[in-house]
């Protein structure tokens, strides 16, 4: 990982930057995706809609302005696109304020390792901050982030609600 913490940084393939206006059609492709939604909603739920990713993209700046932190947009060095979000952000778990590692990859680059790469540089981001607890929050049937979270040194703590949904806690050990 390349760059100081609140500012963007690099891993080896990604630019990991603080969302701007112009990631709206980034945003949308990626959570309107019905891939990517079927891993991050589950059946039955809601669709997101546009005015859903307008909503979380000026979430994530917003939460930026207020924690000096916060979810980045993931742009690949190799092709300056767009492919994801991930990063840190502040979330409950069981009433109790915890650092969420957040990530998310468009459907066309899934298998690459680019999740992995994200949530492993968020972590190490977190840990340099001194935030704890970090934790990921996977729907139970999101196989694939549950591997990322295993990859990177997370174990599975337990399961909770959160946004009225079922999803498995994993905690990551502090340094």
């Amino acid at each position: 990982m390349v760059g100081r913490p609140g500012q963007e940084l690099t891993t080896g393939r990604l630019l990991a930057r603080r969302p701007e206006p112009s990631d709206l059609d980034g945003y949308g492709a990626l959570l309107l995706d019905p891939a990517v939604e079927a891993r991050l909603r589950p059946a039955g739920a809601p669709p997101l809609g546009e005015s859903g990713v307008r909503r979380r993209l000026e979430a994530d700046q917003a939460h930026w302005n207020e924690h000096r932190f916060g979810p980045w947009s993931l742009i690949e060095l190799e092709t300056g696109l767009f492919i994801g979000r991930g990063g840190l952000e502040w979330t409950e778990v069981d009433d109790r304020g915890a650092v969420e590692l957040p990530w998310a990859i468009a459907s066309q680059h899934w298998n690459r390792g680019f999740a992995t790469e994200a949530a492993s540089a968020a972590l190490e981001w977190a840990r340099s901050l001194g935030l704890q607890p970090v934790v990921a929050l996977i729907t139970p049937d999101n196989g694939s982030s549950r591997r990322v979270a295993e990859k990177i040194g997370m174990r599975l703590e337990g399961q909770t609600l959160h946004a009225g949904l079922p999803h498995l806690v994993y905690r990551a050990e502090p340094d």
